[in-house]
Parts: structure tokens; sequence; C-alpha cells
């Protein structure tokens, strides 16, 4: 019975991996300088922004996974350090599956929202990622890969394994809160959450030159990070692990926090008068970038 786990199941429970593996992921990524002045407003506290941020967007899909799921997603990240780690905050993260979205949410913050399309396809000699949330395309990566991947490009968003030349390691960063019942402030301090990722290219990943588009929506902002430079694109095949987070950090200042702690939900653009009741909206905003 799921609803009073016998002392067994419990047990078993207590003894399982949950370390989270996506065998043979089809990934779609570009990776970009980004803008310093923007991580300073938009990075909550004690996040800091490095001196040359970058920014890192992939559209994904797994077809197979260790907790029960397939699905697609799509994230957008800004590179972030926290006393001395340099890691990538995570600011949008769609998918298509209802049980992944709530265990990225609930178990690490991330900022994971219900999208109604995320695709991955070829286009002659192209492979077009996007996604569509509310009906606004969000993000968008054009890419034509005809050579080695760059895997040492890839890995400026972490850190290259010294054991194997083309594994690396991401630390992603997430803020993981509630907004208390009585909606006012949160249920407990926001707490700074540290997840280590395992990125495993195969050797189909090829790599080449690529554009990225951002747009905004009212309930997405993803057209408010700047494209300053492409670095590298990359389609391929991918074994990743995540492994289990930890907290590094707690806000101890809520107020502050507080202008951070909006954009993980729908509620706000409407309370702001951005949408009306029935979510409609004065339109989008984006940008184009190209490498």
């Amino acid at each position: 019975m799921l609803y009073a786990l016998d002392p067994n199941e419990l047990q078993k429970l207590r003894g399982a991996d949950w370390t989270a593996e996506f065998p043979g992921a089809e990934v779609l990524t570009a990776v970009f300088r980004t803008d310093q002045a923007v991580l300073a407003r938009i990075l909550p506290r004690p996040l800091r922004s490095p001196s040359h941020p970058l920014g890192l967007a992939f559209v994904a899909h797994y077809p197979q996974t260790s907790f029960g799921t397939v699905y697609s997603e799509a994230a957008l990240f800004v590179q972030a350090e926290h006393r001395g780690r340099r890691g990538m905050y995570c600011l949008a993260m769609p998918v298509d599956d209802d049980m992944a979205m709530a265990g990225g949410r609930e178990v690490f913050g991330y900022p994971k929202k219900m999208a109604e399309s995320i695709t991955l396809e070829k286009v002659g000699p192209k492979v077009v990622g996007s996604v569509v949330r509310k009906g606004t395309q969000l993000l968008r990566i054009e890419v034509e890969p005809n050579k080695p991947a760059d895997i040492e490009a890839l890995a400026l968003t972490g850190e290259l394994d010294p054991t194997d030349g083309r594994a690396f390691e991401v630390t992603a960063y997430m803020f993981k809160y509630f907004q208390a019942p009585s909606m006012r402030g949160f249920d407990y301090l926001p707490r700074l959450i540290a997840e280590p990722i395992v990125l495993r290219p195969r050797d189909d990943t090829l790599s080449g030159d690529g554009k990225l588009y951002l747009t905004s929506s009212p309930y997405d902002p993803l057209g408010e990070i700047p494209v300053v430079e492409m670095i590298t694109c990359a389609y391929g095949t991918y074994d990743n692990t995540m492994m289990p987070g930890k907290v590094v950090g707690r806000v101890w200042n809520p107020l502050a926090f507080a202008k951070h702690a909006f954009f993980k939900v729908d509620i706000a653009p409407v309370k702001l008068g951005y949408v009306d009741d029935n979510g409609c909206g004065p339109g989008v905003s984006g940008q184009l970038t190209g490498g």
C-alpha cells in the first residue's frame, strides 16, 4: 500500500540508489557568453557572477531513465559562483512530463514548468530544438553539426574528468523554497542546493555553427538573458548521471530574496497586471544570436 509503506518497503527505499541515470540521451546544446551586469541583478545572494560569465541552453530527449519515465526537457542556465565553487544557476527548465517536473521542483528546487511542446528534429543538414510554452516559442537552437565535438568548450560550464577526456562534471545551483500557505513569506529560509551532474558525450556527438533564440513571454522571461557571443554548439548522444544534491547555503534575508522568488510560478504576471485573468498579455520580446 503506497499510502502507508510497511517496514520492509521503507528499508528497501532507504537502501536504494538515488542517483538518476539518463543513458542514450539525445542532447542539443549551446554554450554562450553573457553579460555580467545582467547577472549581478538576477543572481540571488549568496551567488555571485564571475567576471566573464557563460550561459548554457539545451534541448534534450531522454529515451530511458533509471526512475521510470521517458520525457523531454530544455533548460537555460547562467554561470554563478558560491564560496569559490563555480557552477550553473538554473533559470528555466521546461519539461513535458509531470513526474519529471514534480521530482525536479520538490526535491532539488529546479524551476521546472510544463511545456506544450519540446521538439528535437533534423531539418536538412541542421538539427533544431525548440520549446513552446503558453503559445510562445521561448527557446530555439539551430546547429549544423559537422565536426568532432569540442569537449573542452562544452566543459567550460564545469570541469573535465581527468580520467576520461570526454566526460565532465557540472554543478547545478538552485534555490529550494515554498511560499507559505498564508501567501506571506516562505515556509522556511530558502536553501541553496548544489547538485553535481556528470555528462558523458558519446563519440557520435558533433559540434558546429549554431544560432540561439531566447524569447520572453509574460510568464517566462528567457529573453532577458543577453547572448553576447556564441562559444560552441553540439548535438549527439550522452550518458548522464545526476548525483544527489546537498544544501550548501541558506538565505538569511528573505525580504532581499523575495524579488527573485516569483519566476517559478505563473500567478505573479496576473497579480502584477502583465496578463489578465484569461492569460492574455501585451505580447513578447526576444533576440537572435548567431555564431
